[in-house]
């Protein structure tokens, strides 16, 4: 588990910034800016109605009235010149003058020019990497990222010297409204999620800013959590029609999930409650997600994959139980498990995480089978975690004991140790 630091490579023009929406690659010399002016978008629309100038009408709405933004409806997956395109409230600059053309005033807030969402301050300085989230439909992804959130905000940040903070209201509302809400105060399971052409909610990740404060300069984290429908990963094709390419080979890390009560191998063996039925193969999804990266990044057949691949195996709750019989007994964990070993607070616990990954490597060769594990090797640095997002099982819809996560950070953890953290 050799750490390696990847260096933020620079554009022509300025520094390069890769958007965590859209995930294009943007040259900072080379931006969109809003204005704050409460005015200037309706100006702009008037004036440009009553000039009847071409060039600006393409950005005023069928009824003359408003300001539209083509590339956030584009983002969106809407018209961009018809009745459902985005209104924006603020006027778009489409140039790196710093000037609005309508009160002429300094702007200071700028945008991607591909899909207009904002680019935070320190974009030049701090960077970003970039972690997604991926596996089969039942997983659990909703969940996972749910849990780990939370766990990142009010227990990791703070054990690693750091703060977590939503990029935008947007991300905190939606959080608040789609995640904790329901699960932590109601104590519900989450709904599925919806497939990535169907959703505007599944466009537009939960964007969190994770700043580390050990060094003379703060270390900043950039996590862009897309909760993917599983359906939107059963073949490369699909993965490609949705863009959902983009950021998948852009990532800076992937998490992996798992869930091993879709294994047939442990799904006939295993006794537990509400047990789901056998899911896809596992190896087929991965290699999809090879697949991409691969066509992206231009890789040869020989290449490993040069992104850091968190592999999870979740709900590892219900294979810490006693075993029934020995048919169980063949896919439980036990009670001398490293995975009940806890990890050292505070820093980078390799020793524990290596105990962790032999075990589970030879866990998932012997229930998954030696091709899963091969694939994995196709990635130059990987790790095999066990976790837990709620720590139990569910009764109906319902968690009668609340939430009670396992060691869900620690594929967060490592991968950031891949990026300097100690």
């Amino acid at each position: 588990m050799a750490m390696r630091k990847k260096e933020q490579r620079s554009a022509p023009g300025g520094p390069e910034y890769i958007c965590p929406y859209c995930f294009s690659r943007v040259d900072l010399a080379n931006v969109h800016y809003m204005c704050s002016g409460q005015t200037c978008a309706r100006t702009f629309a008037n004036t440009a109605v009553g000039t009847r100038n071409a060039a600006d009408m393409k950005f005023v709405s069928k009824d003359g009235s408003s300001e539209i933004d083509p590339e956030k409806s584009l983002f969106y997956g809407r018209d961009p010149y018809g009745a459902d395109a985005v209104v924006t409230r603020q006027h778009i600059i489409r140039n790196s003058s710093g000037l609005c053309d309508v009160c002429r005033r300094p702007v200071y807030t700028r945008v991607c020019p591909t899909c207009h969402n904002m680019i935070p301050p320190g974009a030049e300085e701090d960077g970003n990497r970039i972690f997604v989230i991926l596996g089969p439909k039942g997983v659990g992804k909703s969940h996972y990222i749910a849990v780990l959130i939370n766990q990142l905000k009010n227990y990791v940040s703070t054990e690693f010297n750091g703060v977590l903070n939503a990029a935008t209201d947007s991300t905190t509302l939606k959080y608040r409204d789609m995640y904790y809400r329901r699960l932590f105060e109601e104590k519900r399971k989450l709904l599925p999620t919806k497939s990535y052409d169907s959703s505007e909610d599944a466009r537009e990740p939960l964007i969190y800013y994770l700043r580390i404060f050990n060094e003379d300069r703060p270390q900043v984290y950039t996590f862009a959590f897309f909760d993917t429908a599983g359906e939107d990963l059963v073949s490369s094709d699909k993965m490609m029609s949705l863009s959902m390419n983009s950021f998948i080979s852009k990532a800076a890390g992937i998490v992996y999930l798992v869930d091993p009560l879709q294994v047939r191998y442990i799904n006939s063996r295993i006794n537990v409650e509400n047990k789901p039925p056998v899911g896809p193969d596992v190896s087929d999804i991965l290699n999809n997600i090879c697949q991409i990266i691969r066509t992206n990044r231009k890789l040869r057949s020989k290449d490993k994959v040069d992104v850091p691949l968190a592999v999870c195996l979740t709900k590892c709750d219900v294979l810490l139980k006693a075993a029934e019989n020995e048919e169980e007994d063949k896919v439980l964990f036990g009670p001398g498990s490293s995975v009940l070993i806890p990890r050292e607070h505070g820093r980078f616990d390799r020793e524990n995480f290596e105990q962790i990954d032999v075990e589970l490597e030879e866990y998932l060769r012997r229930t998954v089978g030696d091709n899963f594990i091969q694939m994995v090797n196709g990635f130059d640095e990987h790790c095999y975690f066990a976790v837990s997002a709620l720590g139990c099982n569910p009764t109906g819809s319902t968690l009668p004991r609340g939430v009670s996560p396992m060691r869900v950070e620690d594929p967060f953890i490592w991968l950031l140790n891949r990026e300097g953290l100690r």
